[in-house]
């Protein structure tokens, strides 16, 4: 088990994080060799990522002019970590960073970029990333190709994690997996042996990244981490679109509370600088998005249009046209872009709610009432759309199905049943039903 290190010395020294970081190579047939960084955590034991010994054989790790061989491998694929037992390895483990860590704080990256080494890179703390259950660390100290499986360290020399990934188009935007991961695989079986890693299992850097950028908790990371990316390379297309992902999800994440009234137009201007660079469908969809969200929706409207005068099938920029034009109260011409797009990708269940929406808005009822049935289709359980559906067939005086659908909420949502008893009730007054109607869109692509 990791053990608490003392107290920093009162002047922290990077040669503390170097002693304990090596080279580890591996034989991938024929003279080739595979190479990446690691770091001794115990006595015999060091710590590399899974993927610097994917295909390898006869692996060793090296630091100066001593090299040691590798006697057993532990994997760990799903977080991209490797333990490796080396007998006779003589060198000092790192001493473990306490924690938790703040954003801001100092860092150092030490690794083996292209064999070389160990090399420092100073850098702060920028984010704590969520991934799965656990956590990553984003730090801006630059790493390389062959610094993956490298220590990050705190300013005193002691480890906070493994540098893992770097993204390929920024080499100042790095993710370190932290050292709670490396404990939990320090306590898996002995008999976990094996030195192979199935091709492909690694994503493309990118990918990875947007895959993370999905979980709402980590958008005040991915800002931070985007701003980083345009500072660093201010001519990157996809870097200014991520910011204006990154501005429009800050934005929404912050809605009612008054408190970023900024972020969306920023969002904008960061689109429009990445079109200025690079044309693209994608591009201009987000930035309608982000117009029509600022309540532009003229604007909104060219932009979309711009997204499908270059790629005709965007199902995705038909359905954020009709979204536009429908806050806009422009209902006819709404339905008709919501018809196109769910030509293109008619299990949207959110485009049908809004298609009926922007019917039974036009007068056109029995339109409405077919479109929502087929939202009911792919979203069946969720009684407001059944509603809906009642309180439509009342306003069409189609009161015995309208039992049908109130006899359904009852088991569903009573609550939901009883409104539209009520709306049955009120039929003889004269008076007619309102549906929920359609949510403010929010498709990004």
């Amino acid at each position: 088990m990791l053990q608490v290190a003392p107290p920093p010395p009162a002047n922290p020294d990077p040669v503390r994080a170097q002693a304990s970081v090596v080279l580890v190579q591996g034989r991938l047939g024929g003279s080739r060799v595979q190479q990446g960084s690691g770091v001794v955590i115990a006595p015999f034991l060091v710590a590399t990522n899974a993927h610097v010994v994917e295909r390898t054989q006869g692996l060793t790790v090296r630091q100066g002019q001593s090299t040691w061989a590798v006697s057993e491998v532990r994997l760990d694929r799903s977080r991209d970590l490797c333990l490796l037992t080396v007998p006779g390895l003589t060198l000092p483990p790192a001493d473990p960073a306490p924690f938790p860590v703040e954003p801001g704080q100092k860092v150092l990256a030490v690794g083996y970029p292209g064999g070389q080494g160990p090399v420092v890179s100073r850098g702060r703390l920028r984010g704590i990333w969520h991934h799965g259950e656990g956590h990553l660390l984003q730090s801006d100290a630059m790493t390389l190709p062959g610094s993956s499986g490298g220590g990050l360290f705190d300013e005193a020399g002691r480890l906070l994690g493994l540098t893992t990934l770097t993204f390929t188009p920024s080499p100042r935007l790095n993710f370190s997996v932290p050292l709670d991961r490396l404990e939990a695989l320090m306590l898996q079986p002995e008999a976990v042996l094996e030195n192979r890693i199935e091709e492909g299992r690694r994503k493309r850097s990118d990918d990875w990244l947007e895959g993370l950028c999905e979980d709402p908790r980590n958008w005040p990371a991915w800002e931070v981490a985007a701003r980083q990316w345009v500072q660093d390379l201010p001519r990157d297309e996809n870097a200014w679109l991520a910011l204006g992902l990154a501005l429009d999800r800050a934005a929404r994440a912050s809605a009612g509370s008054g408190s970023s009234p900024t972020l969306l137009p920023e969002g904008v201007e960061a689109y429009r600088r990445s079109l200025a660079l690079r044309r693209s469908p994608k591009t201009w969809n987000n930035l309608g998005v982000a117009l029509d969200l600022l309540n532009r929706f003229e604007d909104a409207e060219l932009a979309f249009h711009e997204a499908l005068d270059m790629e005709p099938g965007y199902a995705l920029a038909w359905l954020n046209l009709g979204c536009a034009r429908m806050n806009a109260h422009r209902f006819p011409e709404a339905a008709e872009a919501f018809r196109k797009g769910l030509a293109l990708r008619p299990d949207e269940a959110d485009a049908w709610l809004r298609l009926a929406h922007c019917q039974r808005s036009a007068g056109r009822r029995e339109a409405a009432l077919a479109s929502l049935r087929i939202a009911l289709r792919y979203r069946p359980l969720v009684g407001e759309h059944w509603l809906d559906l009642g309180l439509l067939l009342v306003d069409l005086a189609r009161l015995d199905e309208a039992r049908e659908v109130g006899a359904r909420l009852d088991a569903m949502n009573p609550e939901l049943a009883e409104r539209l008893r009520a709306a049955l009730s009120r039929v003889r007054s004269g008076r007619s039903s309102a549906g929920a109607g359609a949510k403010r869109p929010g498709h990004q692509g």
